[in-house]
């Protein structure tokens, strides 16, 4: 995950999963809650950041984990969505779309894993929608979009990507398309004749060169996962 420049602008959303404690995403928490970034908070989240001294620029949920004490506290920066089509991740990136600008380089999800294991397979799974979904509406734009956790950083890819790291740094590949096949190039073990009709299939992967190319056969969800 790379540390933006001051000209740019990163929106943290912030889940009610298991808070940041460590590494780059406490660290990013902590920027974002001093008002360097703009902040959301998934409903219950905002007790976490009272916990820790921190604070959310916006609250987004159906407010169904949250007190009605600290409803009334934070009301002016409360936007409340009672629809139970979608979870409080989803109203939270949509309320993050509306807040999207031209300076706007970045969407980082945090506290989306841990607690329920539901919880954290839907709100992982949701990443390549979401980055679909930015570049249907904001085709001029790049607006990069994570998920990371105190392990690792799950990143969205949709179609042919190049990567560069070191050698030895560890991936994982995971797809929802059991017709894709991605070629790959740099990678200890190819990915060429993976069938992704399981998760496992593509996982625990290293860089074998600094240079790694996947090579899609056509357009399609997946995700990529680098462990801290």
């Amino acid at each position: 995950m790379k540390t933006s420049a001051s000209s740019e602008k990163t929106i943290v959303i912030l889940c009610d999963g298991n808070f940041p404690s460590k590494g780059k995403a406490r660290k990013l928490l902590e920027k974002a809650s001093k008002k360097d970034h703009v902040l959301i908070a998934c409903d219950g989240a905002v007790l976490s950041l009272v916990k820790n001294g921190m604070s959310a620029d916006h609250i987004v949920g159906d407010m169904d984990t949250l007190p009605k004490k600290w409803q009334q506290k934070f009301k002016a920066i409360i936007h409340k969505e009672e629809e139970q089509d979608f979870n409080d991740l989803c109203k939270a990136f949509r309320f993050a779309m509306g807040l999207i600008d031209s300076s706007t380089s970045n969407i980082v999800i945090l506290g989306a894993t841990g607690k329920r294991e539901d919880h954290s397979l839907g709100n992982i799974s949701y990443l390549p929608l979401f980055a679909q979904t930015l570049r249907e509406k904001f085709p001029k734009q790049k607006i990069n979009i994570s998920m990371a956790t105190d392990y690792g950083v799950f990143v969205p890819v949709l179609n042919t990507t190049r990567l560069k790291g070191e050698i030895g740094d560890k991936i994982s590949i995971f797809a929802f398309d059991n017709t894709l096949q991605i070629k790959s190039t740099g990678l200890e073990y190819k990915t060429d004749d993976v069938v992704f009709d399981l998760w496992w299939k593509a996982t625990l992967n290293t860089f074998k060169k600094r240079d790694v190319l996947l090579k899609f056969s056509h357009p399609a969800k997946a995700l990529l996962y680098f462990p801290f």
